[in-house]
């Protein structure tokens, strides 16, 4: 029994020794090198598939853009709109307040427009005010004017404002037509502010700038008038 095991020992020792010397050759024979026909065919797949990458890539990106341009170009056209009409909307805008517009480009352009227009009439005064000079454009048509004034006291906003007064022809001259507040900030040597009537102006006979509380007032009292003048016939 003891030789029977030893036998079956001894065969293991050999078949595992069979093995060992197998392995080698295994290695061996797994780094020779493949046939030239079979790698040309797998450098091929390989470039076929990068070239397919690519191209999915390039398909996708472009159908991205295709998608996008649509609003792309409806956010131009919006902001082109915007920005031809903010002028309009911010120069005669109701309730809107000319602080900060007063020397904004947009007004001083529309100034200059109505200037050209035909029909406008146009006053100046000087030295008849302590603040300083100043001239009133107005278009009947169109209930819109502007003043241009040079020279008048930088004012204090929380404390108080200056506001404009038409005198019209055809109503009691003490209720003039109300023109809007503003203000003339410091450093500023002219200032151009646009004019909101708050009732129609059936002929302008005379204008005012006075001195008020912060926000204006529905009737003035008169007791602080920096500016006056006499408008046309």
């Amino acid at each position: 029994m003891d030789e029977a095991r030893q036998a079956g020992d001894d065969g293991r020792s050999d078949a595992l020794n069979g093995l060992d010397d197998a392995a080698p050759a295994a290695v061996e024979s797994s780094n020779e090198p493949l046939p030239p026909s079979l790698r040309q065919r797998l450098d091929q797949s390989a470039d076929d598939w990068v070239a397919e990458c690519a191209l999915r890539r390039v398909v996708a990106q472009r159908s991205a853009r295709r998608r996008a341009l649509p609003w792309l170009i409806a956010g131009a056209a919006l902001l082109l709109s915007v920005v031809s009409w903010w002028p309009r909307l911010a120069e005669f805008t109701p309730g809107v307040g000319v602080t900060g517009l007063v020397h904004d480009w947009r007004v001083e352009r529309a100034f200059e427009r109505l200037l050209a227009a035909p029909g406008v009439e146009r006053w100046a005064w000087g030295g008849a005010s302590e603040s300083g000079t100043g001239e009133f454009v107005w278009d009947p048509r169109v209930q819109r004017g502007y003043l241009r004034l040079r020279g008048f006291v930088p004012n204090d906003p929380s404390r108080a404002q200056y506001q404009f007064w038409i005198f019209d022809a055809a109503r009691d001259e003490r209720y003039p037509v109300d023109g809007g507040v503003f203000d003339v900030p410091a450093g500023r040597s002219e200032v151009i502010v646009p004019v909101h009537a708050s009732r129609h102006v059936s002929r302008v006979a005379a204008f005012s700038v006075t001195v008020e509380q912060p926000g204006g007032a529905v009737v003035s009292a008169r007791d602080k008038v920096v500016a006056f003048a006499r408008g046309g016939t």
